[in-house]
């Protein structure tokens, strides 16, 4: 690290450089440390996206966000500058000594990268270049695309179209163009929707230029009567509002049911995405939305912008950036795996400085990654290389990575930390697993235990549905610890991935009470014990989430996705409630004679919620399911529960809530 004195001759060195350009043309990110009114905070960067800057000023002598510095890269125009402020010493990171490698390659390579030391003069002149602003001219690439929102538009509904490219080639612009552009074809209203509305900015900018007597304000754009107005994602779906054309700019950093909603609501829509951008995450998205396009939208169409507009095609800061964070990380090629077999598998043990020395190695695990989470940041990556308490698990065919699985250990906790978290005074980074059973499950004694949390597990996209998954899975117990109690694992719930961890006899031992922000579905927490004390621990979190289970039913979970309640039930341990002979006679009244539901229900609840325990409830069809699920256990009011399953009423609904009971007697 810099001693005082160096690192206040590198902010002066870099503040002198920055008074040759317009105070508006630059940006200085910093640690939290060194805020100011002219300094932002690293993890700001994402609010600077779709804005350009001559100078970018990355502040990393005390902290280095790999997710800002990700984000920040690509607002920078074409013959601008990024100035780095680093430690004269490296800090012991294996992040840090990657950074220095790949920085090494590109000062050799490449003349535009300097390294600079106080002491040395400065090479080369950074003075800005006086070039005339040009007109922006659309691509060949935004020309195709233009054609296709065209159809988009005006041909058959419900074709939607997706837009890819890497940052930097345009797409917000031509956006905002083609908005125009649909404005004057005798479009009304335009909704554009977009994580936040700096993101598209420039797309109402652009707008504004090619229509005549634009009036722009924010978020808001009139032109002779028409309208191109942004919308929060949430807003959106809250208030329904209607569109001739939806544009969804960002999509990748919308949750897929918020996608899904949009699919549904709005029958043209375009959506675009960043490929290879600061979240790492647009290939993963990609594969995972074009499963909700074929079911939704089986005639949708794509198009994919190559040629760079912000600089040149081969630009050398763009390559050092996907680089140094693997934004185009790639997991190993199809066709050298493509006929695998699980009997030519082999699992091992990897290290964050096994992968610091094998780049190729260390592309395929994070590029596994990238396809199997949408939401892998080039953090991840940081997080592989440096923590500590974090160690890796793939399963191999020869040199080839097919599979893989992140684990981190969390607990023991501090007793007085623990009992502080159990109070509900205290909240920890990190050791998910104790603090939710300390925390959310009153389970005083959770923070004694010493876990293994299974924090990412990808598989092969070519080799996925063969069972290597499970496969790994259960390799995993052998590899662990030998002070491991608990092996457990916390994800967004869908049936999928709760079989998949049922089928390797994972335990549920919670379900968050709120849906979650990024998937929109509620997390679960499964276990697996693995010592005798992690038995009794697990056994004992069961007991009393089977206690509460009806409760959390018809309250904080009673708008969990119905279809995920049998499989999560029968994740518990058997405890049927009792049903008494009065019971008995109340439920039978009711399936087979014209008891009022009101007068029985609590009986019905206990005999449904038995059943449902059961595997037999599957069996029922599928409506009569909703309704147990829903009506009878999660209690939605009737005008709900008609509304979502199509019902005729009240009437319609006891009909069939009654068939459902009559068959379950039987």
């Amino acid at each position: 690290m810099l001693i005082k004195e160096e690192i206040e001759l590198g902010y002066q060195t870099a503040e002198a450089l920055l008074a040759f350009w317009q105070p508006d043309s630059h940006i200085w990110l910093t640690d939290a440390s060194q805020a100011s009114a002219d300094k932002k905070i690293q993890k700001q960067a994402r609010q600077f996206l779709g804005q350009e800057f001559d100078v970018v000023v990355f502040d990393a002598t005390l902290e280095f966000n790999a997710d800002s510095f990700a984000a920040i890269i690509g607002t920078i125009r074409a013959g601008g500058m990024l100035l780095m402020l680093l430690p004269e010493k490296s800090p012991y990171s294996n992040w840090y000594q990657r950074f220095e490698q790949v920085m090494a390659h590109y000062q050799v390579d490449f003349a535009e990268f300097h390294q600079w030391l106080p002491g040395n003069i400065l090479p080369g002149d950074f003075r800005p270049e006086q070039t005339p602003d040009k007109a922006f001219q659309l691509t060949p690439d935004q020309q195709n695309a233009l054609s296709l929102i065209h159809k988009t538009a005006f041909g058959h509904r419900r074709r939607p179209l997706l837009i890819n490219s890497d940052r930097g080639r345009g797409k917000t612009a031509l956006l905002g163009i083609a908005a125009a552009e649909l404005i004057r074809q005798g479009k009304q209203k335009i909704l554009v929707t977009a994580p936040s509305y700096a993101s598209v900015e420039t797309l109402f900018k652009h707008a504004a230029s090619e229509l005549k007597n634009a009036q722009l304000g924010h978020g808001q754009l009139f032109s002779d009567g028409c309208e191109i107005q942004f919308v929060a994602p949430d807003a959106l779906l809250e208030n329904e509002l209607e569109a001739d054309v939806l544009l969804v700019d960002e999509a990748a950093a919308l949750t897929l049911p918020m996608l899904k909603l949009m699919l549904q609501r709005y029958p043209r829509i375009i959506f675009a995405t960043t490929l290879h951008g600061y979240e790492g995450s647009g290939r993963g998205f990609k594969l995972q939305f074009q499963q909700v396009l074929d079911q939704q939208t089986p005639d949708w169409r794509q198009v994919e912008l190559t040629q760079p507009v912000r600089w040149n095609l081969g630009d050398v800061l763009e390559q050092f950036s996907f680089e140094l964070c693997l934004l185009d990380a790639e997991p190993v090629a199809e066709q050298l795996i493509v006929d695998l077999g699980i009997e030519k598998l082999q699992v091992k043990k990897l290290t964050a400085a096994e992968l610091l020395k094998d780049e190729a190695l260390l592309r395929q695990c994070f590029g596994l990654m990238v396809t199997a989470h949408y939401r892998t940041r080039p953090s991840d990556l940081q997080m592989l290389l440096d923590r500590d308490d974090m160690w890796l698990l793939g399963v191999f065919n020869q040199q080839q990575l097919v599979a893989s699985v992140w684990l981190v250990a969390e607990g023991p906790i501090n007793p007085r930390l623990a009992a502080a978290v159990f109070a509900g005074e205290r909240r920890l980074n990190g050791h998910l697993l104790p603090q939710t059973l300390l925390a959310h499950s009153g389970i005083s004694i959770a923070g004694e235990y010493h876990y293994q949390r299974i924090v990412r597990i990808a598989v092969h996209p070519a080799l996925q549905n063969r069972g290597i998954g499970q496969y790994l899975v259960n390799a995993l117990v052998s590899h662990l610890p030998e002070n491991t109690d608990i092996l457990g694992c916390s994800f967004a719930a869908s049936k999928a991935l709760v079989c998949f961890w049922q089928n390797s006899d994972y335990r549920l031992m919670r379900v968050g009470a709120h849906s979650d922000h990024i998937s929109g579905r509620h997390a679960v927490i499964l276990a697996k014990p693995i010592s005798s004390a992690g038995q009794q621990l697990v056994e004992q979190t069961q007991q009393r989430l089977i206690q509460q289970w009806p409760d959390l039913l018809n309250s904080q979970l009673s708008h969990l996705e119905a279809g995920l309640i049998p499989l999560l039930t029968q994740l518990l341990p058997e405890a049927e409630l009792p049903i008494t002979a009065a019971d008995e006679e109340e439920i039978t009244a009711f399936a087979f004679q014209k008891r009022h539901y009101d007068a029985c229900q609590i009986a019905i609840r206990k005999f449904v919620l038995n059943c449902v325990a059961q595997q037999r409830f599957l069996s029922l069809p599928s409506l009569l399911q909703s309704i147990c699920l829903i009506f009878v256990l999660q209690q939605q009011p009737i005008a709900i529960v008609c509304r979502q399953l199509n019902l005729k009423g009240k009437q319609d609904l006891l009909g069939q809530l009654r068939e459902a009971i009559r068959i379950l007697l039987l």
